[in-house]
């Protein structure tokens, strides 16, 4: 079928054309006029990741904000948010939206979710490109009541938010209290292992975790090392065994009962010494070095007997410190977490929620406009429809189309191509004679 032909068959089906693009006009203008106006309102929620997160191991990814975000778009439309609205909004005990509700037939169903679920169809939630901003709106057939449902979206939507984050932050600092009750039970426990290991073997330990008996040996090795003998000060005890013995004495009261060997067996050692010395508390003379010498290796032979005791002793201690550590890691998040319950959310409402003053749906002249297009589309299509249907011969190119055979002459021919045929006789004429050019040029 030529250009010709397909404008010919529409100059003759244009009252099919004109009639269903008059039909479409009608349709969609009456319809246009029956809908109900939808209004929409819009308001903002600001993302501010700049917050630091208690519970956080760091700034977030780009890829865990992304999902971040988009977790909350679905917060938003979620049937709980859409709950704590409509409990807001006091719909379940009006009596309107409970006869709406029995007319839709939903016998044993929950009133509260039916509305919840109206919301969520009325509702959208978008995230502003470049930016951390998440835009909500609703849609409603009055602009005040769509305001005050939009606004109550934005606020149940907050308060779920901040309400998750309490929950997460308890649950959390619960937990981490009870590890690190366990913790420092472990620390207790291990503590006692050491002290009854301890005094099993007859260690005595003085602050800073230093057995009694390497103390010694540090003095006397201190002793050895000094140039001279001390010197004998008159009306003071100045001899440094003497004064070493009682600090001893006294880290040892800590640790050891009253009745134990070693203990007094170190206070018999300090009333021979001051005995020595000429009575309780007079003041001796200097020590030979060879006799520090002599107690200095005693000492390290007594020392060197009970190594793997004080490695043992060692390695518990090491076993504490630990513990203790993790204890102290795990308060810290203990804290943390209680800290991060009375924190600030990472939302907050960005402006108020306007109030709309022109309906949003219908579009009336996008659907006028439409309804003009569509109606002039499906009135060719049915042209043509109806003349395939019904074919007719109504020039000499459809007699050659229709016959296989050339057309010699045309008798009485009489030009009444409309405007549309006389349109397509010129293009293809001049499409003709553009081929016959570049032919003759060839």
């Amino acid at each position: 079928m030529s250009l010709v032909q397909f404008l010919r068959i529409l100059a003759a089906r244009k009252a099919i054309i004109l009639a269903t693009l008059l039909a479409c006009f009608l349709a969609a203008t009456i319809t246009v006029q029956l809908l109900p106006e939808r209004y929409e309102a819009r308001n903002r929620v600001l993302i501010d990741l700049t917050k630091p997160d208690l519970l956080g191991s760091g700034p977030m990814s780009s890829q865990a904000i992304s999902s971040y975000i988009s977790t909350q778009i679905k917060l938003i439309k979620d049937v709980q948010t859409a709950g704590l609205v409509v409990d807001q909004l006091g719909w379940t005990a009006d009596p309107s939206y409970q006869a709406s509700f029995d007319a839709a037939g939903r016998p044993g169903g929950d009133i509260r979710d039916w509305l919840a679920q109206r919301i969520v169809d009325n509702t959208e939630a978008n995230f502003v490109e470049a930016s951390s901003i998440i835009e909500i709106s609703y849609r409603g057939n009055d602009p005040a009541s769509t305001q005050g449902i939009a606004q109550a979206i934005r606020e149940a939507f907050l308060k779920m938010n901040r309400d998750q984050k309490v929950s997460n932050a308890q649950r959390s600092a619960a937990s981490f209290e009870e590890q690190a009750r366990r913790a420092l039970a472990e620390v207790t426990k291990a503590e006692e292992a050491r002290t009854q290991y301890a005094k099993a073997n007859g260690i005595v330990l003085q602050a800073g975790n230093i057995d009694l008996e390497s103390s010694k040996l540090t003095a006397l090795s201190s002793a050895s090392a000094a140039p001279s003998a001390p010197q004998v000060i008159p009306g003071r005890q100045s001899d440094p065994q003497v004064a070493m013995l009682r600090q001893q004495i006294e880290a040892a009261k800590q640790t050891l009962g009253p009745n134990h060997p070693q203990l007094q067996a170190m206070q018999r050692q300090l009333t021979a010494m001051q005995s020595a010395s000429g009575g309780g508390g007079s003041v001796i003379g200097g020590t030979s070095r060879a006799e520090i010498e002599g107690a200095y290796q005693a000492q390290k032979a007594r020392v060197l007997a009970q190594a793997d005791k004080i490695d043992r002793l060692n390695q518990m201690q090491s076993d504490i410190a630990v513990k203790r550590d993790q204890y102290q890691k795990l308060a810290a998040k203990v804290e943390d977490a209680k800290a991060s319950a009375m924190s600030e959310t990472l939302m907050e409402p960005m402006g108020n929620t306007n109030l709309p003053d022109e309906p949003v749906w219908p579009n009336k002249p996008l659907v006028i406009f439409g309804s003009i297009a569509l109606g002039l589309v499906l009135g060719v299509l049915l042209a043509l429809l109806v003349e395939l249907l019904a074919r007719r011969v109504r020039s000499e190119d459809d007699l050659e189309f229709a016959t296989g055979a050339p057309v010699l002459a045309v008798v009485g021919q009489k030009r009444d191509d409309n405007f549309l045929v006389a349109w397509g006789r010129r293009i293809i004429d001049r499409e003709g004679a553009s081929r016959r050019r570049a032919l003759a040029e060839a």
